[in-house]
């Protein structure tokens, strides 16, 4: 598949659609949800791989809106497959981060972030965070696979930003006909393809086109930083 003019130039094993066993029910793989991609904070810090809150609650067939201090202890197990099958095998990753601080997980509500511990011999291709401005009018690129409008071997979309406040970015796709479906928590990333932010949302209308929504790499930061990545494996066990 021929890349988008522009668009960055994006590795294999990057974006991975995530699945979860927990107490409240099961995402199972087949059910194509959403998206995830892994990063490290610096080049000391721990690598962890992100995705979008919401897809852990009752949109996806859980019997509860999982919160972030409830996530260690309702999560059984979390596996990863690869959207664009450069690998047909399955990865397990390690339990989900809590905040540090009970009471900052309003942190990771109002960013929709969850963040998850890599684990094992499992190595995804780990993105860059960037410290560049998101601005009005900007082209940035939503990396997944898309299950109509599009081919699914193409890894980037083109989406122009319309509206940004407060970390949060509105932005309309160029492709008309895009299906958003399994496409929260894709990355968005800049030319350069540095990580802008995250998507986590979106619409598609007949006469409006397809627009969508997510929270700028400032944000997802904080977020991160708000949970402690520096517990031992040991204090994730159910």
């Amino acid at each position: 598949m021929q890349k988008p003019e522009g668009a960055p130039d994006v590795q294999e094993y990057t974006a991975w659609r995530p699945f979860f066993t927990t107490d409240y029910g099961v995402v199972s793989g087949s059910d194509m949800v959403g998206t995830g991609f892994a990063f490290r904070l610096s080049d000391e810090s721990k690598p962890v791989f992100v995705t979008a809150l919401h897809l852990l609650g009752t949109v996806n067939g859980l019997e509860k809106d999982l919160l972030p201090n409830e996530l260690s202890e309702s999560i059984e197990s979390t596996f990863l497959s690869d959207v664009f099958g450069a690998t047909d095998g399955v990865k397990q990753i390690g339990m989900p981060y809590q905040p540090c601080d009970p009471e900052d997980e309003n942190e990771a509500i109002e960013a929709d972030v969850v963040a998850f511990d890599l684990v094992g011999r499992f190595k995804p291709e780990f993105l860059e965070l960037s410290d560049e401005a998101v601005q009005p009018g900007q082209r940035l690129w939503m990396v997944t696979a898309v299950f109509a409008g599009a081919s699914p071997s193409q890894k980037c979309h083109a989406v122009k930003v319309s509206d940004f406040e407060n970390g949060r970015i509105q932005y309309r796709f160029e492709n008309e006909r895009l299906s958003l479906k399994a496409t929260d928590g894709a990355p968005l990333l800049f030319d350069s393809g540095l990580v802008a932010g995250m998507h986590q949302g979106g619409t598609a209308d007949e006469t409006q086109g397809v627009s969508g929504y997510g929270i700028t790499s400032d944000v997802l930061r904080r977020a991160v930083e708000s949970m402690c990545l520096d517990r031992s494996s040991d204090e994730f066990e159910r």
